[in-house]
């Protein structure tokens, strides 16, 4: 039964109170459910494309914690997305800035809240790019600014970015 089912049954009693006396009597408290062996084949399957959090969804009543630590007993290596090739996403100065980033170890979404620039390299970069809008000029600044580098003229006329560090 739940803490609220409990709590219905004894009138008076907190929540705390039959939460706490539920967890020490013995047989009552949190146990966790043994590991079968279609839960551990979904695991080594899913492994190679998800991480902990995404077969959560499909085991959802094994913790995040739970998964780690099957996967490490059953000596499976879950997917890690800091490993996944970076997306161009077609916007030239954006792309340079994204890659530079990822070489410094920031994610995507950590250089945008470093910059202040709410969203521009995690998602925004590859809509404008899709609709053909070019870069928004205020957030490859800033990033320039912040990697210490120059934008640049190339023979042609495209801008580029001279990164003063390589």
């Amino acid at each position: 039964m739940t803490v609220q089912q409990l709590q219905e049954l004894l009138p008076g009693r907190s929540r705390t109170s039959i939460s706490n006396k539920r967890n020490k009597t013995p047989g009552f408290g949190f146990q966790r459910l043994p590991w079968r062996s279609g839960e551990d084949e979904e695991l080594k399957r899913s492994a190679a494309t998800k991480g902990a959090t995404a077969i959560r969804h499909i085991l959802p009543h094994r913790s995040i914690w739970e998964i780690n630590e099957r996967a490490k007993a059953l000596g499976v290596e879950l997917f890690n997305y800091h490993d996944k090739p970076l997306a161009i996403i077609g916007e030239p100065l954006a792309d340079a800035i994204r890659k530079r980033a990822r070489e410094d170890g920031l994610s995507m979404r950590g250089l945008d809240c470093e910059l202040g620039t709410s969203g521009y390299f995690t998602n925004v970069a590859a809509l404008r790019a899709k609709r053909g809008s070019g870069p928004y000029m205020p957030a490859i600044r800033k990033a320039i600014e912040f990697f210490e580098a120059e934008l640049a003229t190339g023979p042609d006329g495209t801008i580029t970015i001279d990164w003063k560090d390589y």
